[in-house]
């Protein structure tokens, strides 16, 4: 049976909109809950002069960031100013950040935290993240992983106290309407296309999760096609060069290998993605080349959802 925890949260400006401060008893963490208009008085606040990660949350968006001491000796709190001026300006109106009492989180430590809260969020698809590609998870040992899951795992429980559950997963109820006859119905606007100048498979992927987090829902129809090696191998469609492998692959969990087909990886781990459009559950192909122009079939294609 689990044990119960105690989290304190503090108002410290006595309001429940205002800075909020929390903490696990017997944590060495601690986070801050600011909203964006009083992030210059964070300023002074030592927890924003240290390294740590943050997310930065707008209208079912987030942003997932880390922030290291700079040699001028700020820290997180100069990061998230750096995004008053970069393409994320527009997208968030509060921040949570994570750090530990003793400023105690290395580079490494954060790059890790960094990579896990991403896919993280991604994997629950219950926020859209705003991130142009995955980030640098680095190399930690098994001790050190073991120490920042434990920290993954205590963040989660503050997050959530906090009012974000941007690592529950999202059920079929919420992304979609049923109307007087059943039918179901569409509750989601088609997230835009990745920005920035990254591979063809990145592209592709981050395009994906994001629509699994908006809530996207493909037709029986539309799977049929997408799970058929046949449709996806025609030159109008994806021109995947492999007669085998199609957009898609059912998740089968007791699969040994289900990211293996033919004794070959054609699709990325369910580790690192399982997507979920209402009742699928798939894994998706990473066979994807700019020379055979699968960026521009695959955005032909995405545009055509909207």
């Amino acid at each position: 049976m689990a044990r119960g925890k105690v989290i304190s949260v503090y108002l410290i400006d006595g309001v429940a909109n205002g800075k909020i401060k929390a903490t696990i008893t017997n944590w060495n963490g601690i986070a801050y809950k600011i909203p964006r208009g009083l992030l210059d008085e964070c300023k002074e606040l030592e927890a924003f002069k240290q390294s740590g990660v943050y997310f930065l949350f707008g209208n079912s968006m987030v942003y997932v960031g880390q922030a290291e001491v700079r040699k001028n000796g700020k820290g997180i709190h100069q990061r998230i100013l750096d995004h008053e001026n970069d393409k994320y300006k527009d997208c968030w109106d509060e921040v949570v950040i994570f750090t530990r009492k003793d400023n105690s989180l290395g580079r490494t430590d954060i790059s890790y935290l960094e990579n896990r809260f991403y896919n993280k969020a991604l994997d629950a698809g219950r926020f859209q993240v705003q991130n142009g590609n995955e980030p640098t998870i680095g190399t930690v040992t098994e001790e050190k992983e073991s120490e920042l899951e434990e920290y993954i795992d205590q963040a989660e429980l503050v997050l959530g106290a906090l009012g974000y559950k941007v690592f529950e997963p999202r059920t079929i109820a919420e992304n979609v309407e049923e109307d007087n006859l059943g039918e179901v119905v569409q509750n989601t606007q088609i997230p835009d296309l990745p920005e920035g100048n990254i591979g063809v498979g990145d592209f592709i992927l981050q395009a994906m999760r994001n629509l699994e987090a908006s809530g996207y829902i493909f037709s029986d129809e539309q799977m049929q096609v997408l799970l058929n090696p046949v449709e996806c191998n025609k030159k109008e469609l994806f021109n995947l060069q492999n007669s085998n492998v199609a957009f898609f692959k059912l998740y089968n969990p007791d699969e040994e290998k289900p990211h293996y087909l033919n004794g070959m990886q054609r699709y990325y781990t369910p580790r690192k993605v399982i997507l979920t459009f209402g009742k699928y559950n798939v894994l998706l192909t990473k066979e994807w080349f700019e020379k055979y122009n699968h960026r521009e079939l695959f955005t032909k294609w995405y545009e055509g959802l909207k």
